[in-house]
């Protein structure tokens, strides 16, 4: 790891901020299946998965309907090239697990492939989403639910690890998840809750 490398509070999505683009994609998907139209409950999903995983956007991109593995216990997700070509398993949350239950019924709905090697995002024409693809539909999820333009989807990837590690206080189940090859990477997320940093402010008060 770059010795000089930051990871700042400007670089994650605010409880609120969370919030409103989970709410925002959510709505905007229920409306788009009432007129059978795909974007936003796409986007959706992209938002839901990226918020929920900390995945890359290359893994993300990768994803074949194979490696979502929702039948298995624990249900996981299965990076078959991270960075360095590592694989790895990603474990997920029931909610994210019914999420994606429901997409892939979606997908049959709108003549996409749902065979093993299929892609888990893709377009009309069955084509796999690219990463620049994944890059815009999230900016334009950002855009819609009115957050701050320097957001991205790899802030997504910052934020997830550092509301995990929040959650569990464990280091090394934040480095497993997010696939880092060193936990000196991992250490980066211990400091930078911006809420947590606010109440331990805050116990001068007490």
């Amino acid at each position: 790891m770059n010795k000089d490398y930051k990871i700042s509070r400007d670089q994650l999505f605010e409880t609120d901020e969370r919030k409103a683009i989970m709410e925002t994609t959510e709505e905007r998907s229920i409306v788009d299946l009432s007129k059978g139209r795909m974007t936003w409950p796409v986007r959706w999903m992209l938002v839901h998965l990226a918020m929920n995983t900390g995945l890359r956007v290359f893994e993300i991109a990768a994803l074949r309907l194979e490696d979502v593995r929702l039948s298995s216990k624990p249900p996981y997700i299965f990076v078959r090239r991270g960075k360095r070509g590592k694989s790895r398993d990603v474990y997920i949350d029931r909610e994210l697990v019914k999420h994606l239950k429901e997409f892939i019924r979606h997908k049959q709905t709108w003549d996409q492939s749902i065979d093993h090697d299929g892609p888990l995002f893709s377009g009309r024409g069955g084509n796999p989403f690219s990463t620049t693809a994944l890059h815009i539909s999230f900016k334009e999820a950002i855009l819609a639910a009115g957050l701050r333009d320097n957001l991205s989807i790899h802030c997504a990837r910052h934020s997830y690890a550092t509301l995990l590690y929040y959650k569990t206080k464990d280091l090394r189940a934040v480095q497993k998840q997010l696939g880092h090859a060193s936990l000196n990477m991992t250490t980066l997320y211990a400091d930078i809750m911006p809420e947590e940093n606010s109440r331990i402010a805050n116990r001068i008060l007490d």
